[in-house]
């Protein structure tokens, strides 16, 4: 495996995420995680911060060439992942918004967000019908929670309005410290998944 193959899914998953959010803007992740095997992490590992970077510039490149956005700083980072054999690695994606984020980007206030009180936080904007929530390796907003589950929770988009759905998940999901199943979410409300807690924000 080679930094140019790496390269070029990111590419693929910015291009397989991208979303339509106005006047004909095209919205891509900017967020980036590679998973790799231990001895892939390893190998890279000794160009660590130098790789990374020109991972993130060469998506910056690829994308300003098509014409599409961000909401934030194109960020790179390598996650080990013990089952992945060498040579193997996977690609996940998120949009984050980057405060004061500025030049070709897109500005997330005021769109449906929500916050993962994590350190450091992170703001995932939700610019898709329905964001998965949860563990597993498919999850649009992954949580790298043991009480959180594969697939723990959805969060809708339809028109203005959001609503959090619950999975059937084992540990459930709570809105304003009560479990839900299925409820609209208003600009302020705590939503508990395992031991994460995520504020929405609708408003500026």
């Amino acid at each position: 495996m080679q930094p140019v193959e790496v390269a070029a899914a990111l590419q693929r998953e910015a291009a397989d995420k991208k979303q339509i959010v106005g006047q004909g803007r095209v919205l891509v992740p900017n967020a980036f995680v590679v998973e790799l095997g231990p001895t892939d992490l390893e190998r890279f590992g000794e160009w660590d911060a130098p790789l990374r970077s020109e991972l993130a510039g060469m998506v910056e490149e690829h994308a300003r060439d098509q014409g599409w956005s961000f909401v934030g700083d194109v960020e790179v980072q390598f996650e080990r992942h013990e089952e992945l054999d060498t040579g193997v690695f996977r690609v996940r994606s998120s949009v984050v918004a980057t405060p004061d984020a500025g030049g070709h980007r897109t500005q997330g206030i005021g769109r449906p967000r929500v916050v993962v009180q994590t350190s450091p936080e992170r703001v995932v904007l939700l610019t898709r019908p329905v964001t998965v929530v949860g563990r597993g390796a498919d999850a649009d907003l992954r949580l790298e929670d043991t009480g959180v589950s594969r697939a723990h929770a959805e969060l809708r988009l339809d028109g203005g309005t959001v609503r959090v759905v619950d999975l059937q998940s084992t540990n459930g999901t709570q809105l304003n410290g009560r479990r839900v199943r299925i409820a609209t979410l208003t600009d302020g409300d705590r939503l508990d998944l395992g031991a994460t807690t995520l504020v929405y924000r609708s408003e500026s």
